[in-house]
């Protein structure tokens, strides 16, 4: 049963890595699927159909990586509390955190800072897509947002999705420490959570929806319930619902009339933590979930989400420029070929980047702990 678990925590984790990937093609080539501002490319009545449906949840980025938070909070909490919670293995936790996620985000945006010297036409995409191309690169700056910025400050220029990552070191810390003062005193791990909710609070919303997400996760394995069937694949369902949110929406009216301009944060927020709950703790979607592919694309999900944008820009785009303009493809069929064949790539790119730059990262974290 924790295998199952296990397996299908990895299995969500990779279906978000796609729909961030989704949303980031969407956003460059079919920025009408998200209505947040208008556009010079092409528009199809069946994306603003789409938008204003409740199925937008397939390339929703932002319920995505609420997905993460929320499965970082969980595996985490699993990781501290499945065995004795010294001090020394909170300390050699703590150690390991940094290292684990900085070297290849580092790398990435070395990837993301020589990918700049590519040339690549973007007039024909979206004012997003076209935002990629930075015609001035200094590979200070990459640099240091690959190793503090981001992590600090949430930095992230080069390579966009980066602003995650200062939200996932945090994270991380407040689980280890809460994990940690949880198997000693409980009382302490209580009053450590609400420190830690007040200093997200003074942050950002952004910060504190992530460390919620944290917390949440943490109280997943602690404290929730099996879920029957039936309630575990209804809880699902309004997982999806809520993360195909938008504010201007129709079918998310009813939600606008009381959250506003909050509508969007807030119900990816709740989807992202419904859909963790739904498959952790019912039995027979996390059998669902249980498969090889799912669980090699959990595995991988980091290094799709870290190399991805690089992809679009240095591959997709050019594809989509000679399919559309050399080869007189329709726009939409061009935009869909190159976003089918981004996709496609960033996987196959991502196995050998995890394998040589995220696995390093492992080896590095787990030698730094061992000589302190």
């Amino acid at each position: 049963m924790i295998t199952n678990k296990i397996n299908a925590a990895e299995s969500i984790r990779g279906l978000a890595c796609l729909a961030v990937v989704l949303s980031h093609l969407s956003l460059t080539f079919f920025p009408q699927m998200h209505h947040f501002d208008l556009s010079v490319v092409p528009q199809y009545p069946f994306f603003d159909q789409l938008y204003h449906s409740p199925f937008a949840f397939f390339y929703s980025g932002t319920g995505a990586v609420f997905v993460f938070f929320v499965l970082s909070g969980y595996v985490l909490s699993l990781s501290s509390l499945k065995k004795q919670n010294s001090a020394e293995k909170l300390k050699k936790s703590l150690i390991k955190r940094y290292p684990r996620l900085a070297i290849p985000a580092f790398i990435s945006c070395i990837v993301a800072y020589l990918v700049c010297f590519v040339p690549v036409d973007v007039s024909h995409v979206s004012e997003w897509g076209a935002a990629l191309a930075n015609p001035h690169p200094k590979l200070s700056t990459a640099l240091y947002e690959g190793s503090i910025g981001a992590f600090l400050f949430g930095d992230s220029s080069y390579n966009w999705v980066l602003w995650t990552m200062q939200i996932e070191l945090l994270g991380s810390l407040v689980i280890y420490l809460a994990s940690y003062f949880y198997s000693k005193r409980p009382m302490f791990a209580g009053l450590f959570l609400l420190l830690s909710i007040a200093t997200a609070y003074l942050i950002s919303q952004t910060v504190l929806l992530g460390i919620l997400s944290f917390i949440l996760g943490m109280g997943l394995f602690l404290y929730a319930a099996e879920l029957a069937t039936g309630l575990s694949v209804l809880l699902f369902v309004l997982g999806l619902y809520f993360c195909g949110a938008h504010n201007e929406s129709w079918s998310y009216r009813i939600f606008a009339q009381f959250l506003g301009e909050q509508t969007y944060d807030y119900l990816n927020f709740m989807g992202g933590f419904c859909i963790v709950y739904a498959v952790l703790k019912g039995k027979w979607l996390a059998q669902f979930f249980d498969s090889r592919f799912l669980v090699f694309l959990g595995k991988v999900s980091f290094s799709i989400y870290l190399i991805h944008l690089a992809v679009i820009y240095a591959l997709g785009i050019p594809l989509f420029n000679l399919l559309h303009v050399q080869f007189g493809f329709s726009y939409l069929l061009a935009g869909l070929w190159a976003s089918l064949f981004t996709l496609i790539i960033s996987i196959v790119l991502a196995d050998p980047y995890s394998r040589y730059v995220d696995d390093l990262a492992i080896k590095v974290s787990n030698k730094l702990a061992k000589m302190f």
